[in-house]
């Protein structure tokens, strides 16, 4: 009867895997045993592992060394950022203690001051910068898939797979979207500090991996729920008590609320309110692009809104989804792990109320754990292979990586220029942004030939690639590009590609308003008021910077509905100076200078001349 119950006792002792570990612990601490190294297999090996997938991120996407600045956000984040000019005090103190460009995310701003202490404003030098954040966050997937799976295998291929997959295309070749880049290279290492600390039960580990998360987050939001992760890990994994689980997590959470509290204040609201169905089709959506054959591009129209039946119907989804891992803990606690991962990482982008909830640029952090997953599945299921095993995973993954590698480099051969970018995307997305950009890119360039025709600057070879691409049949190109080489810019084929260039960019702007709906767009108008004063339409332009003012009254980021306010107000001075209702002209000009002084801008830097010279033509005028 004594040795029954003794049996009995040690069955249940040994059927407590937290028991275990806990004694397994003890024993280690007594003997003074060995603690399992956090990356399993020789160190050189993985070594080389990291800087082969470093360097061949870096080589994949070196097409994009020779694109410049993108017009979208890169002017406000780099080439008009005065902030990233210079390692001194007030520049460094400035970006970590304010809110910039609607945004906070401080080191993601000071990686940009890194590139420009080294080579100024080159988009060259931005552009490998980032390659070279890609090819980190490549070689950091395999260590964090090597530290979960213990398997270099499955590590290997997890990490290939990440660095080849379409959807990092646009955070990788449009250097304001580096954001997503920083805040993964400096989460990976925060969760791999986690693990240790956990392992050691070192406080010098878990300082480590605070110091870490508050970098990502500070690189961008986007990272703020990882410290989710690290509690599900303690909790599926390791088994470790509730209370404990929460207690080390404090710091994580305060970082993420304070990060969250700044970024958030500074962001305008967009007018959209959580939808459960909107949360489902967008998830669905972004799963679909982890699956490396979606379309890939850089707009695309949000999911709409459903009726009662769907939002009930994409709340159970959502609650299914979220319970799921759960469900699978006890026997794959770290899939539930990664699973979840994959859930907490979309989150932030999703309670933003985003115009866009569905970019490509919000799947990179998710994919992660979704190539960890791929790479670790491949590795069980051929476990049946025996001796073939190993060939089997390498086969699938080259054949995975080799199509997703054509997809990465087909669409990274869209990043040609801007006007490419936008061009591509018309023929993929029917969001109205796609064409204004495309438009806005027109006018970009008709405003620098303007500039050169005055005097101000010299043509670039983007400008002669765009007329050669857009005049490759018309005989007027080889005239006017004779006499681009001479400086001569004031000619009439100039003068005629700029009008066909204003010409475009109207045909996109149409086509922008067509698809607009309830969308606030005040530089839409804006910009079409432009094309009919070129053409001297005073009543259609009139018209559409009036349409441009109520737009900017109902935009809610304040730099954008500032600055169109003032330019509105001045170009609606410029059409009654035309009309020579110099009166009314004054009283447009006085109002926008009114308001530039108030606002804190200097977009018309000759506003007030303008004004004083018609308050001497007014001056001069005999009363009425």
């Amino acid at each position: 009867s004594k040795k029954v119950k003794t049996r009995n006792a040690t069955r249940k002792f040994q059927a407590s895997p937290a028991a275990t570990k806990h004694t397994a612990e003890k024993s280690r601490k007594r003997t003074g045993g060995t603690i399992e190294p956090l990356l399993p297999g020789n160190s050189r090996i993985n070594l080389l592992a990291f800087v082969l997938l470093a360097l061949g991120t870096v080589l994949l996407y070196s097409g994009d060394l020779h694109l410049g600045f993108f017009e979208v956000d890169d002017p406000g984040y780099v080439t008009d950022n005065p902030w990233i000019r210079g390692f001194t005090a007030e520049n460094i103190g400035h970006i970590l203690s304010t809110p910039y460009f609607a945004n906070y995310s401080p080191v993601h701003l000071l990686s940009y001051m890194l590139d420009h202490g080294f080579a100024g404003l080159d988009p060259y030098t931005f552009h490998l910068s980032s390659n070279i954040w890609a090819g980190i966050a490549s070689g950091l997937v395999y260590l964090v898939a090597l530290a979960v799976t213990r398997r270099q295998v499955p590590a290997m291929v997890a990490a290939t797979l990440f660095a080849v997959h379409p959807v990092h295309v646009e955070a990788v070749a449009w250097i304001s979207s580096r954001k997503d880049l920083v805040a993964t290279v400096f989460a990976l290492p925060s969760f791999l500090a986690y693990l240790k600390y956990r392992q050691q039960q070192s406080t010098k580990w878990l300082v480590v991996s605070v110091l870490l998360f508050a970098m990502a987050v500070a690189g961008k939001l986007s990272v703020a729920t990882f410290p989710a992760v690290f509690f599900a890990w303690d909790v599926f994994v390791e088994k470790r008590p509730l209370a404990k689980s929460l207690l080390d997590k404090i710091p994580f959470i305060a970082i993420a609320f304070a990060v969250a509290l700044a970024a958030t204040s500074a962001q305008p609201s967009m007018g959209n309110t959580p939808d459960p169905w909107v949360l489902t089709v967008a998830l669905g959506q972004n799963i679909w692009l982890l699956s490396g054959f979606a379309e890939y591009v850089l707009y695309r129209m949000p999911p709409d809104s459903g009726g009662i039946i769907l939002t009930i119907a994409g709340t159970l989804v959502l609650a299914a989804l979220i319970a799921g891992p759960y469900f699978i803990r006890n026997k794959y606690p770290k899939t539930a792990v990664l699973a979840y991962w994959i859930l907490f990482a979309f989150i932030p982008a999703q309670v933003l109320s985003f115009t866009h909830p569905v970019t490509d640029r919000y799947v990179f952090f998710p994919s992660v754990a979704a190539m960890i997953l791929l790479g670790w599945g491949l590795h069980e299921m051929s476990a049946r292979l025996g001796a073939y095993r190993v060939h089997a995973v390498a086969a699938v993954t080259a054949v995975l990586a080799l199509l997703w590698a054509r997809n990465t480099l087909l669409y990274l051969g869209e990043w040609q220029d801007p006007k490419s970018v936008w061009y591509a995307a018309t023929g993929k997305s029917s969001d109205p942004a796609v064409f204004q950009n495309l438009g806005t890119f027109y006018l970009g360039k008709v405003d620098r030939i303007t500039a050169a025709q005055g005097g101000r600057q010299q043509l670039g070879d983007d400008i002669r690639e765009l007329a050669g691409d857009i005049w490759v049949q018309d005989a007027r190109l080889g005239t006017m590009t004779a006499l681009w080489s001479q400086g001569q810019y004031a000619s009439a084929e100039t003068t005629e590609f700029a009008n066909v260039l204003r010409d475009r960019a109207w045909e996109a702007f149409e086509l922008s308003l067509a698809r607009k709906e309830n969308r606030v767009m005040p530089g839409l108008f804006y910009n079409r008021g432009l094309i009919l004063l070129h053409r001297n339409d005073l009543a259609g332009a009139e018209k559409e910077f009036h349409l441009a003012l109520d737009e900017a009254a109902r935009e809610t980021f304040a730099p954008v509905r500032e600055q169109l306010t003032v330019y509105c107000h001045y170009d609606l001075g410029l059409i009654a100076w035309r009309r020579q209702d110099f009166p009314e002209a004054l009283k447009w000009f006085r109002l926008a200078e009114d308001e530039q002084y108030r606002f804190g801008g200097n977009w018309i830097p000759d506003l007030s001349s303008n004004r004083q010279r018609l308050e001497k033509i007014v001056g001069a005028q005999p009363a009425q």
